[in-house]
């Protein structure tokens, strides 16, 4: 015994640290019918497993205020279904602000002024469908440098580049395979019940063969995002908005969640305006604005305007442990040009997609 403590002083005495790991996730069960359409017409529903990720965090003390964090993660959906790889980074903290450089699932900050009580496997994800107004959450490489807060302020800058899964199925690629690639400027504002966020995202596409050969420099194509929250107590109000150069369609999103007691209850629109056709540029300029287009949300020229509505209730029986009962409509609104045959189609489409989730954190 006397050894061990002997040991354990020497050891401190050398200044010598320990990294801390930590795990963390969810699984979440659900019955529900979600908008995704079987081969006979109809909607798909019963069980499944939409919901369920594991995250292994570990943290290393490297003494003058610094730290480093490596944290990586992958789902676990139930029986049938493969391990998919998550987020996976590096993180360099210190009192001049934190570096973090790896590859992530970035949603962006409309997605994150959600009510918070609307749940779908669609909805939340943005992945699938053209159906859901917002971007989907785009799987890039990032180099993200992070102020320590100025006041109530927060800065941001990344480098980022899109993973090869934009127009081809291999995920073994390494390297910028597509070309593209984009700069992000951010800032946020977190004082009481008001939190404000916004930034400004430029892309450029250098090479592709997968878009059709070499392609120039996007210049003057840009996004801009604006979103907060206003915490009244009795309810919380969120409001996001998006807006492209060159034709892409922008985008809204207004929320209420409201808190009683263990219960939250919420409600969520969004909105996007028609896809306009890439002809503000380059043959070679418009092919990559497809591309980045195809990543981030799914759409082509043509795509009509869509918006969505959303309900819900989350039940808390404690911090980790809830019940969650939401119900979405998807509508798709005008009309449907072809950007090859201008064939018009008319898709007065209105989809539905219902959902009760056990969810269970950690």
């Amino acid at each position: 015994m006397k050894k061990t403590l002997i040991a354990l002083a020497a050891l401190a005495a050398t200044g010598a640290t320990f990294a801390q790991a930590t795990i963390s996730g969810n699984i979440g069960v659900s019955w529900q019918q979600s908008p995704v359409v079987a081969a006979d017409g109809s909607h798909v529903q019963g069980l499944s497993v939409n919901d369920g990720e594991i995250y292994i965090t570990a943290t290393e003390v490297l003494g003058g205020g610094m730290s480093a964090t490596a944290r990586g993660g992958f789902t676990m959906r139930g029986r049938g279904t493969g391990i998919a790889d998550r987020d996976a980074t590096v993180t360099l903290a210190g009192p001049m602000g934190a570096v973090t450089a790896g590859a992530v699932r970035s949603c962006g900050p409309l997605d994150a002024v959600k009510s918070g009580a609307v749940t779908g496997t669609v909805y939340t994800s943005n992945e699938s469908t053209n159906e859901v107004p917002l971007d989907k959450c785009s799987l890039v490489e990032v180099v993200t440098y992070s102020s320590p807060k100025i006041g109530d302020v927060t800065l941001s800058a990344t480098y980022g580049e899109f993973g090869s899964a934009i127009s081809t199925p291999t995920s073994n690629l390494k390297g910028n395979a597509t070309g593209l690639t984009f700069t992000v400027l951010g800032a946020t504002y977190a004082s009481g019940p008001l939190m404000a966020t916004g930034d400004l995202t430029s892309y450029a596409a250098a090479k592709s063969t997968s878009q059709g050969g070499t392609l120039t420099a996007l210049d003057g194509w840009l996004r801009t995002r604006l979103a907060g929250t206003y915490d009244m107590g009795v309810a919380k109000f969120g409001l996001g908005y998006q807006t492209w150069t060159w034709g892409k369609a922008d985008q809204m999103l207004a929320s209420v969640a409201i808190p009683v007691q263990n219960m939250l209850f919420g409600i969520d629109y969004m909105a996007r305006g028609a896809q306009g056709a890439s002809n503000k540029g380059t043959a070679a300029q418009n092919a990559a604005l497809d591309g980045i287009s195809a990543a981030l949300s799914n759409t082509r020229n043509g795509d009509v305007a869509s918006s969505a509505v959303g309900v819900g209730v989350t039940y808390n029986f404690s911090k980790t442990t809830n019940l969650n009962a939401s119900y979405i409509t998807y509508y798709d609104a005008g009309k449907n040009v072809s950007p090859t045959t201008g064939v018009v189609t008319i898709k007065p489409v209105l989809d539905t997609e219902y959902r009760i989730r056990l969810m269970k954190s950690f």
